[in-house]
């Protein structure tokens, strides 16, 4: 019985039906409940063994008869068949197939040199998937290998960056010491206004890198999962007029600042962590806003119950397109008056891990008159 036979007998005697693209015709483990010709389209074979994913292992083309050898076992279906294309077929209920063996010897011949070219198809299938399935294996091996080098190379990191933080930072804190022990000198010196000045520079020179070392120092921490958050309600208003007052400190020009004055604005969170991200916010603000200028910064409870912190200056601002890149590390901004870029590129990387640490979240948009940035931190205050 040729491919046009079997087509006629389907056609007589079977339902026909129409399957979408990724539509399942049936699945492997189900029971045999009709056997299908398909008239149009492309079937893909599916098998899985044990609990591994399933494999494409074949397809079924348009002619081709499927399903029949679960009709005559009484097994389950030993693939899954997917719809490569929209197909159509006709289907017979294993019933009336069986019914149609026992009275078509021609079926039955026809259906034993198909079964022949599936068990071939089957056994080169096998050999496919067993070579599959030894590259899947040595692949493992290999990322586990990888894993292995990966978390010997993060603790490198981690100790590498542990030594440089200890190195850096202890002669930090002996200059910050002695600055501070000159400072005290500065009576007997004929010029205290230069010496004043030149104290402030130095001490803020010292600052601007101890700050740095602990910043690097907090991003691996967070980067890790190791920074501890000491989450306390505190007065907000007090932690923004002491920022503002350390970091206007460290700048020559003249800049306005202006900022909550009235106290009793409290919010949950930890205190030192939310400190260094306003710090370096309103210091990012300092260093590009213009001389004579004005520096905005505002706290308010909004009605979802969360905390909003905005710092608003009239600096060059920030392209659309760099307000995403900015937070990333290393991302460094260009002072546009110097015509070079500025710091390390770690301070806003900083504040985003510190303040999504907090379930927060910080942004960057242009200024509510047109002109600069507006940099906002959002916490939920539940």
């Amino acid at each position: 019985m040729q491919s046009s036979d079997i087509q006629r007998l389907f056609r007589e005697r079977g339902r026909k039906m129409v399957l979408k693209e990724g539509d399942v015709l049936f699945c492997q483990g189900e029971a045999s409940d009709a056997v299908y010709f398909v008239i149009g389209g492309r079937l893909d074979v599916y098998a899985a063994q044990g609990s591994s994913e399933p494999v494409r292992i074949n397809t079924v083309e348009a002619g081709e008869m499927v399903g029949e050898l679960g009709a005559i076992t009484r097994q389950q279906r030993t693939a899954t068949l997917k719809a490569a294309s929209q197909v159509e077929l006709l289907s017979i209920a294993t019933p009336d197939f069986r019914a149609l063996l026992s009275d078509s010897l021609s079926l039955v011949e026809a259906m034993t040199l198909t079964n022949r070219e599936h068990l071939m198809d089957a056994d080169k299938a096998r050999i496919q998937f067993g070579a599959s399935n030894r590259q899947m294996q040595k692949r493992v091996a290999r990322l586990g290998e990888e894993k292995e080098q990966l978390q010997e190379l993060l603790q490198l990191r981690e100790e590498l960056e542990a030594m440089v933080v200890h190195d850096l930072r202890n002669p930090l804190n002996t200059v910050i010491m002695a600055l501070g022990l000159v400072e005290r000198m500065k009576d007997d010196v004929r010029d205290p206004e230069t010496f004043t000045l030149a104290m402030r520079l130095a001490k803020g020179a010292a600052n601007r890198m101890n700050k740095l070392i602990a910043t690097l120092l907090d991003i691996a921490r967070l980067e890790a999962g190791k920074l501890a958050l000491n989450i306390t309600e505190f007065d907000l208003v007090p932690l923004l007029g002491e920022v503002i007052e350390m970091e206007q400190a460290s700048v020559t020009k003249p800049v306005e600042m202006v900022a909550p004055t009235s106290p009793g604005l409290m919010v949950k969170a930890d205190r030192e962590v939310l400190w260094r991200v306003v710090s370096n916010l309103i210091g990012n603000a300092l260093k590009f806003a213009p001389a004579s200028s004005r520096i905005e910064v505002t706290a308010q409870r909004l009605k979802d119950k969360t905390l909003r912190i905005n710092v608003i200056d009239a600096g060059p601002g920030i392209p659309e397109g760099e307000r995403e890149r900015i937070f990333e590390k290393f991302t460094r901004i260009k002072d546009t008056e110097r015509g070079s870029y500025s710091g390390m590129g770690l301070g806003l990387t900083f504040c985003r891990m510190a303040v999504e640490a907090h379930g927060g979240s910080i942004w960057v948009e242009e200024g509510p008159s047109g002109i600069g940035s507006c940099f906002s931190v959002q916490l939920p205050q539940d």
